[in-house]
Formats: C-alpha cells, structure tokens, sequence
C-alpha cells in the first residue's frame, strides 16, 4: 500500500508524540530542533511511491540518535501484555463455548489493539468488555471460510504479529488453530528491535507465546511493519516456506498488501487511509484473503 498525503500529518504526529513523552528533560528550544530536523529528515526521505510504514522508519532512527534506543514504550508494553494475560484462561473458556471458536478468537485478535490497555481488569471488567464487543462486532470483509479451507491441507503456518498486548489474543488464536490441527507447524514472526508498541522477541517471551507456536522468530524488520526488502534471511524462509500466512494489523497490511501470496490480512481499520484502500469504514474489522491471489 502506497503513503498517501494523509500520512505525512500522521508520522508527524509521531514525531511529535515521541518528544512530548521521551524528551521532557530538554528545554522548549531543544525540542523545536528535534522536531524541525527529524521532520525535516522524514519529508526528504517521504518520495511519492513509499509506503507509510517505510515514511516512520526514518524518524525512528533518527529520535535513536538523540535517545541511544527506540523502546519508547517499555512500561506501556509491559502492562498492556500482563493486564492481557490476566484473562487468558477466562478468554479461552469463553472462546471454547463459542458456535464458531475460531472465527470468534480470530475476531478477538483483530479486536485487541481498541481496548483501553490501562484498564483495570477487577471484577472481570476486561473480559465482559471483550465478552461484548465480540459479540457485536463481524468481519466487514471476510474471507474466513477460504482461511478455513486452507488449514484443512496445510503444513506450515507464518503468523506475523504486530502489538504487544493483543499477541495475547493472537496467542487464543494459535493455540485454538493448533487444537484442532495439533499436525500444523506455527511460526510466530516478531519486530527485530523495539518500535512503538511492536511486539519483540522480549515481549514474545513475556507472554509465552511458544506455548503455542512451534518457532518464535524475529522477521529483521526495524519499522513498524513488514516490507520483505527489510527481513532477515530466517523470515523469508518462513515466509517462502508457509502454505498460509497471517498478516497482523495495519503496519503488516502496509507492506504486504501487494506481494503475491497465500496471505491473509487480520485487522481493524483505523485510519482513513486504510480504511479507503479496502473501502470499508474507520472501525471496521477486516479478514481479508490477499486480493492478488484472487486474480
């Protein structure tokens, strides 16, 4: 998916958030530099034909070289993956009582980056929040049944995952996809370095997600989704590898959207940009076979 002209306002607004939170020990002056030159930085390097997660990997390298790291949000990550776990096992009760299991937990994941990752899961608060917008909410495009075909002779599964705290919906997911194929080989594909609240091998551990996939592996991406000219050797294996493909969130759509693949994308649409790409409305939740392999 190309960046449209939205998308320069919106890693602006990146930038801007990351000093208001990480630099408050530098004086007005200093941070009217910071965000003069790495804006500066970001627009040189923003040529129409990239695409938007391609536009925010400038910044953060460049924030990097004033703060010497791009784990901005360390504690917000931490917290988002314990209040998550907390309801596991209620989550897993629930999904399992469910008419369609799978399709529910499918949903759940692409749910998990609305919650409010701040809220206090007493007297079971999260889980009927959970409980109840799952209940609501259906795929506005939904291509499940042909995901569902595709497991039934399937070997391999890549699953490539975005933020923390909802790696833990992603892992009810999993490990209700290895239930009912316990022969299918899961690989769980992570960012390569802190970015945003991007899930890293650190938080993969936190949570345990090798409970439930076979391989936990870092993709080599240092931006906040995946363009295959920015993996490591170990990903593209996988990805070439894999008989199915799941691409997580917005930043995974962005860079994949147009590879040729048995890919299918698991997300909500949060922003007009992307939710005018798959014409649907802001909030939508999309599973989405690859339009190119339906060609």
């Amino acid at each position: 998916m190309l960046a449209k002209y939205e998308c320069i306002g919106c890693v602006i607004d990146q930038i801007k958030n990351i000093i208001n939170k990480n630099f408050k020990e530098y004086d007005e002056k200093q941070k009217f530099e910071i965000m003069r030159e790495v804006s500066l930085e970001m627009l040189k390097y923003s040529t129409y034909g990239k695409k938007p997660i391609e536009m925010a990997k400038i910044i953060y390298e460049k924030l990097g070289e004033y703060t010497g790291n791009t784990d901005y949000f360390k504690e917000e990550k931490k917290r988002s993956n314990e209040t998550f776990l907390e309801v596991f096992d209620e989550m897993y009760k629930f999904l399992k009582s469910s008419d369609n299991p799978l399709k529910d937990a499918a949903k759940l994941s692409a749910l998990g980056n609305v919650i409010d990752y701040g809220v206090k899961n007493s007297f079971g608060e999260l889980e009927w929040e959970l409980e109840n917008i799952l209940k609501m909410k259906k795929f506005t495009i939904d291509s499940f049944d042909s995901f569902y075909a595709s497991l039934e002779n399937a070997k391999i599964l890549l699953y490539i995952h975005d933020n923390a705290g909802e790696v833990v919906l992603d892992k009810l997911f999993i490990k209700l996809i290895k239930e009912k194929y316990p022969n299918l080989h899961v690989v769980s594909a992570v960012r390569d370095i802190p970015i945003i609240n991007d899930v890293t091998i650190e938080d993969a551990k936190e949570v345990a997600l090798g409970e439930v996939s076979d391989e936990v592996i870092s993709s080599g991406s240092k931006i906040p989704g995946t363009i295959l000219s920015d993996v490591n050797q170990e990903f593209m294996i996988a990805y070439k590898q894999a008989d199915i493909i799941i691409s997580k969130g917005q930043g995974n759509y962005e860079g994949l959207s147009n590879e040729n693949d048995k890919i299918f994308f698991v997300l909500m649409a949060k922003c007009p940009v992307v939710s005018r790409e798959l014409d649907v409305n802001v909030g939508d939740l999309i599973f989405q076979e690859n339009v190119l392999t339906l060609k």
